[in-house]
């Protein structure tokens, strides 16, 4: 996507943003209908998977490190998206790289707020019908509620979505990569397929809805704060891209405990 469009080239980027908003809600529909039978997709998949656990220590523990470990996902792919900001200077391309990475993160809430609400399925290590079993080396996953989307899924989805409007070059890796390790969240029991292909489509939903004009209008606005004052515009910006590759894990976990007294969990 290049700055300086003609108002021809923009209907055209327009129709191609507004299409692939349509296809991303289509699947996210697709994934909801997978989510509420799972004995038609889900569990069958994730038994396959969970065949190959309990056999090789190796194995297990680093699909449970790619896992737990933020150096793995998130971290990768804030370091790509940093490398997209600083290897092009145009405002527009600046532009759309953080509106649509504060999109992934939207989207990331948006796919908390679903897994507390939708009647879905319970996590597979917690689902009776699935007989999960557990690989070596790891603990059971402590969330109990249902698992759909999947917000892992979703923000870092959301990420390699940007990569690709940013850098298209880059989006074959960050694609493989994204999926191997998103993968080993149905390995060690915390999501089914479904969940995975949710939050991948809820993230381009909103990710593509964030190329649109008025999106990209606030960007640049932002991005005029960058130009005048660059010292908190980046202190910032490394604080929310530490968050983001570690999906806030610090903030959750401090106010995790809060949040249940106060409610009385």
């Amino acid at each position: 996507m290049t700055a300086g469009l003609d108002a021809q080239e923009r209907d055209g980027l327009h129709g191609q943003i507004l299409r692939n908003i349509v296809i991303s809600g289509l699947v996210f529909l697709c994934a909801f209908a997978l989510a509420l039978v799972p004995a038609a997709f889900d569990r069958p998949t994730a038994r396959l998977i969970n065949d190959v656990a309990d056999r090789s220590w190796l194995f297990d523990y680093f699909v449970d490190a790619s896992n737990r470990y933020a150096t793995f996902s998130g971290v990768l792919l804030m370091a790509m998206i940093w490398y997209c900001w600083f290897d092009d200077r145009d405002t527009e391309r600046r532009a759309r790289v953080l509106v649509g990475t504060l999109a992934s993160v939207a989207a990331g809430c948006i796919s908390r707020t679903l897994q507390h609400s939708l009647p879905t399925h319970p996590r597979p290590y917690y689902d009776p019908a699935l007989g999960f079993h557990l690989p070596l080396s790891h603990e059971a996953p402590y969330n109990t509620w249902d698992s759909f989307p999947s917000d892992h899924a979703t923000v870092f989805a959301g990420l390699a979505v940007v990569l690709y409007i940013a850098r298209p070059s880059f989006v074959i890796y960050a694609i493989a990569w994204t999926i191997i390790v998103e993968s080993a969240r149905t390995y060690i029991g915390a999501h089914y397929p479904s969940d995975l292909i949710a939050g991948a489509a809820l993230a381009a939903s909103l990710v593509w809805a964030s190329q649109m004009s008025w999106p990209i209008s606030t960007g640049k606005k932002l991005i005029r704060w960058e130009q005048s004052s660059p010292a908190v515009f980046y202190m910032s910006a490394f604080f929310l891209s530490y968050q983001i590759a570690t999906l806030f894990s610090d903030i959750r976990q401090t106010l995790g405990p809060v949040r249940d007294h106060i409610l009385g969990h």
